[in-house]
């Protein structure tokens, strides 16, 4: 690939980022001037990568505010992307602790450095927790799904990176960090509180698949003042949900075998 195509495709995917971001959502879309803004890009350069998703159907224009925004397109191609079964399989365990919990509920898989959230249940709260993507290390989901790897994976992907929690239960070091992890692994969940954001109190367990691998992480979240004296208890009920979606994602048979 040409060079000069490459750098377009990055811009395309970088705008594509940017309209993905909580200020876009919030704000229905966001102008050209504000993503060459936040990109640091030559506004001409941003139009024309704008122009083209639009081609594609990837982002939309509002008409009154000219404000740009995720297309349709980019929906649908995300209901046919990653497991369905494993969303299928979790849907209605998600509404199940909802109504136990009455906080945030996310299904969360690894992408990168990040725990992307892939389905979720919010409570009907004035304050409540919101999902998104977050970084792993310091996460109760991303400490599940680095639960899944080795620690000398775990290492190298953290090689010169400052690995740091706020907070005085926050994490100092990658030795710190895998004996978190290490505690997970045993407890078959994880609670973080206040690390990742103050006020925030989260907790997460794994979802295996029929090897044994992880391959998502449920998770519940709210704010400390609420939340964190029912921790314990909550991560238990996560526990036990996540073993209910194990046992619906396993079809009966066993999963089916693809040939490569």
């Amino acid at each position: 690939m040409a060079p000069e195509r490459d750098t377009s495709i990055r811009r395309g995917l970088d705008v594509l980022a940017v309209l993905e971001s909580a200020e876009a959502l919030t704000k229905g879309g966001l102008g050209v001037t504000r993503i060459a803004n936040i990109l640091d890009k030559d506004k001409s350069q941003i139009s024309r990568s704008l122009k083209v998703l639009a081609e594609y159907g990837l982002i939309d224009r509002d008409p009154k505010t000219l404000a740009y925004r995720l297309g349709w397109r980019i929906y649908s191609m995300a209901r046919r992307s990653g497991d369905h079964r494993l969303l299928a399989s979790a849907e209605p365990v998600l509404d199940d602790l909802l109504a136990a919990t009455n906080e945030s509920v996310y299904l969360s898989v690894m992408s990168n450095y990040e725990a992307l959230t892939v389905l979720e249940r919010v409570p009907n709260h004035a304050v409540q927790a919101t999902s998104g993507i977050w970084p792993v290390f310091s996460t109760s989901v991303g400490r599940v799904l680095l639960g899944g790897m080795q620690d000398a994976d775990i290492r190298r992907m953290y090689d010169g990176t400052p690995v740091q929690t706020r907070g005085l239960r926050g994490i100092d070091g990658i030795d710190d960090l895998l004996s978190r992890i290490a505690d997970v692994r045993r407890d078959g969940y994880a609670i973080v509180t206040d690390e990742f954001e103050e006020g925030l109190t989260a907790v997460g367990a794994p979802v295996h698949d029929h090897r044994g691998d992880v391959i998502a992480a449920l998770g519940v979240s709210g704010p400390s003042f609420r939340f964190a004296g029912r921790a314990g208890a909550a991560a238990i009920a996560v526990r036990e949900a996540a073993r209910r979606i194990e046992e619906r994602f396993v079809e009966p048979h066993g999963p089916a075998v693809v040939d490569e």
